[in-house]
């Protein structure tokens, strides 16, 4: 039987990081949520992980329990505040997985601090060109004010509703809180995802890195221009859908994540 998953909080200079934690031994592995998500969704990949390795799950700034972020953070913020959140658990050096919006901080992070970062484990890469991106920044709307008839979580219910290959009732639940939870301040992480230059901060990483994506993912043509500036990548396509999600999928990800920590060691 597993261990139970701890729920605890990290302190720092900016706001409490609330986490889940499985205590193992080596160098730990980190993981990042995507939006509006919690450290909620990395449950299963920790379940089946447990005892391998220290395990450490992060709600980021604006999410889960985690503080709000004010003013306007950029991607370089939210990397200061991961790695405040490292400091407060004295992490020195870990692995670090990462969940669509998630790739972006972490990949700042990895960026920033090398010397924090062991490896970088992306799923979900938007690899844009400013271009494309302004499109997306112009589209980001301050959130809108809760009403009597709760008119004001509708487009939520219908995002939600149709990012995942199958509807799931208790993912479907977790992902509407996550929205709830994040209403007044995911809006903050997007606009940093959209400044941030990623073809740049990519480049600047120095660690081994794995990046994936589902088959026929939203986000597979930027999948593919990584390895044109990153040959040194490693690559793997996690099975068909839409969006891939780790907690309906759980062992296959884990599976990927082994076999690539096992070489990234074997090699140290």
């Amino acid at each position: 039987m597993s261990p139970a998953i701890r729920k605890a909080y990290a302190d720092t200079p900016h706001g409490q990081l609330h986490y889940r934690h499985l205590p193992g031994p080596g160098v730990p592995l980190v993981m990042y949520h995507r939006a509006p998500a919690t450290s909620a969704s990395f449950e299963p990949m920790m379940a089946l992980m447990a005892s391998e390795r220290a395990l450490y799950a992060f709600d980021m700034p604006g999410f889960g329990e985690s503080f709000a972020p004010a003013g306007a953070p950029t991607a370089a913020d939210y990397a200061r505040w991961l790695k405040a959140g490292l400091d407060g658990l004295g992490l020195a050096r870990v692995h670090v997985f990462a969940h669509h919006t998630g790739t972006h901080f972490a990949t700042e992070l990895a960026a920033a601090y090398p010397e924090r970062v062991a490896s970088l484990m992306l799923n979900g890469i938007a690899y844009l060109t400013a271009e494309e991106r302004a499109p997306l920044a112009a589209m980001i709307t301050p959130p809108s004010a809760p009403d009597p008839e709760g008119a004001y979580l509708i487009p939520a219910f219908k995002l939600v509703a149709g990012l995942f290959p199958a509807f799931d009732a208790e993912l479907f639940h977790r992902e509407m809180i996550g929205w709830m939870q994040s209403h007044f301040w995911r809006h903050k992480s997007f606009a940093a995802v959209w400044g941030q230059d990623y073809p740049a901060t990519l480049k600047r990483v120095r660690c081994p890195i794995l990046a994936t994506c589902a088959e026929n993912e939203h986000w597979r043509f930027c999948f593919e221009r990584v390895f044109a500036d990153r040959p040194d990548a490693q690559r793997v396509l996690l099975g068909p859908a839409r969006f891939f999600t780790p907690e309906l999928d759980a062992p296959a990800v884990v599976a990927v994540i082994r076999a690539f920590l096992a070489e990234v060691e074997g090699a140290a």
